[in-house]
């Protein structure tokens, strides 16, 4: 994080969602935390940008129902 003015809107956006979520980051930890969060940020572009949503596993398996006896 060596450009701190280009990670201030991603910080709001944790701090809220940390907020949103109830959870609270030790200051000792946020900053690595901060890290990872952009990270994950660019990683769910990466992923998101490839497929549709019909292509997401959870439309592709179908479960037989299963008969009481």
């Amino acid at each position: 994080m060596s450009n701190t003015s280009s990670q201030d809107p991603l910080a709001a956006e944790f701090d809220a969602l940390m907020a949103r979520s109830g959870l609270t980051i030790p200051s000792r930890r946020r900053a690595a935390i901060l890290a990872a969060y952009a990270e994950f940020r660019g990683q769910m572009g990466l992923l998101s940008a490839r497929y549709g949503h019909e292509a997401e596993p959870a439309n592709i398996f179908r479960l037989s129902p299963v008969e009481v006896k």
